[in-house]
């Protein structure tokens, strides 16, 4: 990784250090067509391309915050937990499409789809239904040319996300906001810092390619809010 931000600011979901692998993941958006996620020779294609991703620190390096939703004293509403994502259909870009889960692999790095044209949900972030955020990540692009997400920057202020969950329930989430950014700039704390209310967030990678480094030199960051 090029990019070391071990250190998350704000606060974090669940437990740090599986927010810290997610977003040490974000510096390299393709994975090797074996699964490995080690460093690439310079040769390689940018859709094969991975980066060697550090193990998160230990909870003892970075204290547990808070992490239980409003007690509900004083009028403020209890959020529930939520339910598991299973689907995601984004209609302004034709991608629909089940989901797998993103954990944390036994090197401790985040595990990122073996299938180019795979999305996962990040299981140490939010649910549908329940406090975000929910965090779900594509590739932009594969051996064979385009991957999940490579037309996510396209999305626009208004265009409706659905994500439907594993009791079959539907939640509609419209985007409020498509960033594309610097990795040296990617806002870890607003994409996977815990928010009061049913969140969504997409990333991929996005930019230039660049082969001296072996990863793309930015991010697009989908924000949505839920409304139904």
């Amino acid at each position: 990784m090029t990019r070391d931000i071990s250190r998350m600011p704000g606060r974090a979901l669940r437990v740090p250090a599986l927010v810290v692998a997610a977003a040490l993941f974000l510096s390299g958006c393709a994975a090797a067509p074996s699964g490995d996620v080690s460093a690439p020779e310079a040769t390689q294609s940018p859709a094969a391309a991975a980066e060697t991703t550090p193990a998160a620190p230990s909870e003892a390096a970075t204290p547990a915050p808070e992490t239980q939703p409003p007690s509900g004293a004083g009028g403020v509403e209890v959020m529930p937990e939520g339910i598991e994502p299973t689907a995601v259909s984004i209609p302004a870009i034709d991608v629909e499409d089940t989901l797998i889960d993103l954990g944390i692999a036994a090197d401790g790095r985040m595990e990122v789809p073996v299938d180019f044209d795979e999305i996962g949900w990040f299981t140490g972030g939010g649910k549908p239904g329940g406090r975000g955020p929910t965090v779900i990540a594509a590739h932009v692009d594969g051996l064979a040319g385009p991957a999940a997400f490579f037309r996510l920057d396209e999305l626009a202020q208004g265009d409706v996300v659905a994500v439907t969950d594993a009791a079959g329930g539907v939640t509609n989430y419209e985007v409020t906001e498509v960033v594309t950014v610097e990795k040296a700039d990617f806002p870890t704390a607003r994409v996977f810092g815990a928010v009061p209310g049913d969140e969504l967030r997409l990333i991929t990678c996005g930019g230039y390619f660049d082969r001296d480094v072996g990863h793309y030199d930015k991010n697009v960051v989908v924000f949505a809010t839920a409304v139904s």
